[in-house]
């Protein structure tokens, strides 16, 4: 093979690298959607803004430990702010990242003894909201407490139920479902069933939100 062939063989190698590169990054700034199905559907256990039966349905696994987890979650509160109830429905389900987030399953089970007094979503917030102040407790357990009684809850039963069978079976749960599902780390999110990649902005959550209630 001559010099310029070889050049010409190796320029026609970078121009293919360069064509799937781009494809990659367009197909990850769209959502587009990358393979793995939801292993469960949606039902009535699940935490859920809007209508359970709504168009478009979208299932985050999520820590509550997590900085990526807590970056996203101001996105995903304003997605389901933004559409009627029977578009879009939002959907959380937990997966404690256990190995490096030593809290998260606490946290998670704190979050389930808060929906146990109807308060769930806005003890999610607060979670995510004062995550640098417990996330590096060695026991944030009177920390959790005191975001209950923030919110007005029975103390007492909180504290119970934080360290029930019942938290801890709806936690144990979420995250068979989530390892059933592909998830391999947080935030991970399904879209009508399927597992879809989205940069963590607004637009580009709405991007796949307004495909899919077209289709």
């Amino acid at each position: 093979m001559s010099e310029s062939q070889k050049r010409i063989a190796l320029w026609g190698g970078v121009t293919v690298g360069i064509i799937l590169l781009l494809w990659l990054l367009v197909r990850l700034g769209t959502g587009g959607a990358v393979g793995g199905s939801l292993s469960e559907a949606v039902n009535a256990e699940d935490h859920v803004l809007g209508n359970r039966d709504a168009n478009v349905v979208l299932v985050e696994y999520s820590d509550f430990q997590c900085p990526f987890c807590a970056r996203t979650y101001p996105i995903v509160k304003q997605l389901a702010d933004m559409y009627p109830d029977d578009q879009v429905a939002t959907v959380f389900r937990h997966f404690p990242l256990d190995q490096i987030h030593g809290n998260a399953r606490l946290a998670a089970q704190a979050s389930e003894a808060a929906a146990m007094q109807g308060k769930f979503w806005e003890y999610h917030d607060m979670l995510f909201n004062t995550q640098p102040q417990w996330s590096e407790l060695d026991n944030p357990e009177e920390f959790f407490v005191s975001l209950a009684n923030s919110l007005g809850l029975n103390t007492e039963q909180f504290t119970s139920d934080m360290k029930s069978n019942a938290a801890e079976t709806a936690v144990i749960q979420d995250v068979a479902s989530g390892n059933a599902s592909g998830v391999q780390g947080t935030p991970s999110f399904y879209l009508n069933g399927q597992k879809i990649e989205v940069q963590p902005t607004l637009d580009a959550f709405k991007q796949v939100i307004d495909q899919a209630l077209t289709e």
